[in-house]
């Protein structure tokens, strides 16, 4: 398997580390403290940080938004970090953000204004009523080449403090298969 190592940079400077699989494209281990260079080539190392799956997740508002990022391109996304399970929920999977915009429609909220990932078109994935009318957010083209170049896709956990996107919807995301 080809691993990588990940970085996951939180909002106050922090850095904890990972292994990032190529294979799948996605983290693939616990977070660490540190990490060591050998054969120009980082790695975490030492124990990872605990963590506690089976603990409550914590509110919305105690998530803490992540930058994940990681070698050898230094590609990036977004994501939420909880602190009471000490873990990256998610997205963990680099094209996370792809993958929601073919799911689902971005919509307004018919009861509280705010945008919401909806599949039915008349709920959001929380369960609020939304506007028949989609949201424009989709940036890749469905009906291109394969061989022409795609835009890049709008990752929606980096507006996770937007007072206007709806967070639970982002969260739901996370439970849809790839």
């Amino acid at each position: 398997m080809g691993t990588w190592m990940a970085t996951i940079r939180f909002p106050d400077g922090t850095e904890r580390y990972a292994r990032y699989s190529t294979v799948v494209a996605a983290l693939v281990s616990d977070l660490y403290m540190t990490f060591h260079v050998e054969h120009h080539r980082a790695e975490p190392t030492g124990e990872p940080l605990p963590t506690f799956p089976d603990r409550p997740r914590a509110p919305n508002d105690e998530l803490i938004p992540v930058v994940v990022s990681y070698e050898p391109d230094g590609d990036r996304w977004h994501a939420v970090y909880c602190p009471r399970q000490c873990r990256v929920l998610g997205p963990t999977v680099s094209h996370h953000s792809w993958s929601i915009q073919g799911r689902n429609d971005l919509a307004r909220g018919t009861m509280d204004g705010l945008r919401h990932l909806s599949q039915l078109r008349e709920r959001a994935l929380c369960g609020v009523p939304v506007a028949d009318t989609p949201l424009p957010y989709r940036t890749f083209v469905s009906w291109a080449e394969p061989d022409e170049e795609q835009p890049g896709g709008r990752d929606l956990f980096a507006e996770w403090n937007s007072p206007d996107l709806c967070r639970e919807c982002l969260l739901r995301s996370l439970d849809q298969r790839e």
